[in-house]
This record gives structure tokens, sequence and C-alpha cells, in this order.
């Protein structure tokens, strides 16, 4: 009887999850514009023979998705190319849900409905619907490789966590978010220095196909530094840290990726000091704040690059219900800067909404040095374990 109420929730939720995506296809930014400008480019020169052309300042995992549907779409001639751009970032939506539902089944073994609850919480949070079918936007690929190598390091499977991250960084420069994850993971042990080599080759991994179609080496290893260098601002409408520092200090932008790393750094050796011992729980919240922190500290960030973060929180959510107000906030933060790129407006003044972010991140610090249980932190009365 569980089973097949479980059953009838998942199929209800994903007719309503398509019944709600279905009417925002036709919808068009001027990003998606761009995005099918590579879809058609792909098209009309010969699916995977086109990627021999550099005409798309993005790495070739993306790419390889869009050829594969450009491929399929010549035996549905009748499909609209728009909905063949956004097709990709719906079905990476369900699999996003697939693995928030594995996460959070990891928790709750004797139960289907609680990880069944979060995967729709996931395919119906309003910021993943909108990036996708209405923004045109594929951010949902690289997050969904995040949100598996969270799975896999919750499992215990580091080799299958460290592809995963490899796969994240292959689909979009925003997998880093959870590079502080693994330097914490790392000097507790937790993740062998062997295994995590998995990553950057599985990086390196999905530049042969096009290597071999004739695109030069250096070009594909340079996409990320040459797309960072395209742009002239510190914050793309992003509430961070940014929005409080003069535009004419853009020069000084690679000492923001410097502190970053610093405070990435300093936090690795706090948790090498903790005595706290490793659990899913703490996993989950240091997944949550990387996620959080690092597009905060970072300069040229774009508003919707919270996205992990905001997954992150749903699976925190389950682990430690005690933190719901995390993902309100994130989630809350995230739709109001998707309002104002899609409706032009902004709801709430932008430096506000760093604050909220700001004291959301004060607030998180405080309680993970209580967690880490260092020494010259005052206990909590209730220990997050």
């Amino acid at each position: 009887m569980r089973t097949r109420w479980n059953v009838l929730l998942l199929a209800a939720g994903a007719v309503v999850a398509v019944a709600i995506r279905f009417p925002l296809l036709p919808f068009e930014t001027r990003d998606f514009l761009v995005h099918i400008g590579w879809y058609d480019f792909i098209a009309q020169n010969g699916h995977f023979a086109a990627l021999q052309y550099g005409f798309a300042d993005v790495n070739m995992l993306y790419l390889y998705l869009t050829a594969t549907v450009t491929t399929m779409a010549t035996l549905t001639p009748w499909l609209p190319s728009f909905v063949g751009v956004k097709l990709i970032s719906i079905a990476f939506d369900f699999l996003l849900a697939y693995f928030v539902y594995k996460c959070v089944r990891l928790k709750y073994r004797e139960s289907q409905t609680l990880p069944s609850v979060a995967a729709l919480l996931a395919l119906l949070w309003p910021t993943v619907v909108l990036n996708g079918a209405m923004w045109g936007q594929w951010d949902v690929v690289y997050v969904t490789f995040m949100v598996a190598c969270l799975y896999f390091l919750l499992a215990g499977r580091q080799a299958g966590a460290c592809i995963a991250f490899g796969l994240a960084i292959a689909a979009k420069p925003q997998g880093i978010f959870m590079a502080p994850l693994f330097l914490w993971l790392l000097v507790q042990k937790e993740v062998d220095w062997r295994y995590f080599a998995l990553a950057p080759a599985v990086f390196l991994a999905t530049l042969v196909p096009a290597w071999l179609l004739g695109r030069p080496i250096v070009e594909l290893l340079l996409v990320y530094v040459d797309r960072s260098q395209r742009f002239s601002w510190l914050t793309a409408n992003a509430p961070n840290l940014y929005v409080w520092v003069p535009g004419s200090l853009y020069p000084w932008w690679p000492l923001g990726l410097a502190f970053t790393a610093g405070v990435a750094l300093f936090l690795g050796f706090l948790v090498y000091k903790s005595r706290a011992k490793a659990s899913a729980a703490l996993t989950v919240f240091l997944a949550t704040y990387s996620a959080l922190l690092m597009p905060y500290l970072l300069p040229k960030m774009h508003q919707r690059f919270w996205y992990a973060a905001e997954i992150f929180a749903i699976v925190l959510l389950f682990y430690l219900p005690r933190y719901w107000y995390v993902a309100a906030v994130i989630g809350a933060v995230s739709l109001c800067t998707y309002i104002h790129y899609l409706a032009g407006f902004w709801p709430v003044d932008i430096r506000l909404l760093s604050l909220f972010l700001l004291a959301l991140i004060g607030l998180l610090s405080i309680r993970l040095l209580q967690m880490l249980k260092l020494r010259f932190v005052p206990p909590f009365n209730r220990l997050d374990e």
C-alpha cells in the first residue's frame, strides 16, 4: 500500500511539473536566443562535426548534449527548436530530483514518502522551474552532477563522487563551488587523494572527442579563462559582496579570487583541527555552506549561481530540519533575482538581498564552528550531530 501511494505521489508530482513547465517553453530571453543559436549551428553543420568549430564560449559537455538532441530531432522534424534547447534542462530537472531522492533516502531508509517529497520539492522549486523552462538556462546540468557527487559521498562511494565532481566542472566552472567541501573531506581523510585524481581526469576526458574532431587542445583548456575575460563587471546582478564595491575597482578582481581561496583554506584548517566526527549531516551542512559561501565571495558571479545552494539546502532540510530557514532564505533571494531578469524590476533592493545572504552566512558560520567542536568555541546546547 505504501509503495502504491508513493508511486501515485511521484506520478502526480511529475504531471504537475510538466504541466507548469509547458506554457513557459515559448518564452524567449537574451540568453536563450544565444543558446538556440548554438543549437541551430550544430543542426545546420552536421551535428557532431560542428563541434570542431569554436562557436560557443562553453565547455564541450553541454555541446555534446545539444548535438545529441539535434540528432534526435532529425527523427522528429515537427519538434520546434526552442523545445529542443529547453528539453535538455527539463530532462536534467528530473534527473536532479532523482539524486535528491537518493540523498534523502540514505537518511530515511525505512521511508519512501519523505525522499519522494524531497524530490518533488526540488522538481517544483520555483527557480528550478524558471531556470530551464522559462529562462532557457542549463545550470541544472552542473548542479545535477554536484548533487550526484553529494549522494556518492554520503553513500561512501568515493570514485563515483570524484567522477561526478569532474563532470560538474566539465559542465560549468561553477561546479568548483564544491571544491571547499572536497578540501575539508581531504584534510579529514574522508576522501582519498588517489580517488580525487579522477575529477581532473574526467574533465580532460570530456575534451577528447572535440580535440579528435580538430579543436585545438589549448583552446579547449582555456575556454573558461577566455570567457571570464569577456566581462568587465564585478557582479552580474548577483547579490553578493561586490554590490558594495565600486565598479572602478574592477581591475583588482583577482584579489577576490585570492581572498576566497584564503577563506576556503582557513576553513579547511579549522576542519583539520576539528574534534567532531564525520557524519552525513555534517557533510550535507558543509556542502550547503560551501555552495552558499563561494558565489558570495567570488567576483564575476551571476544571479543564478546560488542554484546549487538552493538544492543542497533542500537536502539539508531533511537531514537537519531545524535549518529549514536556509532553503527559505536562499530560495527567496534567488527568486527576487530571477524576477529582476525575467520581469525587469527588483522586488527587493539588491543590497538588501546581499545583507540577507550575509546574515545567513554569518549564522551558519557560527553553527559550523560549534558543530566542529573546536576548543575555542563555546558548545551549543543543541549540537547538530
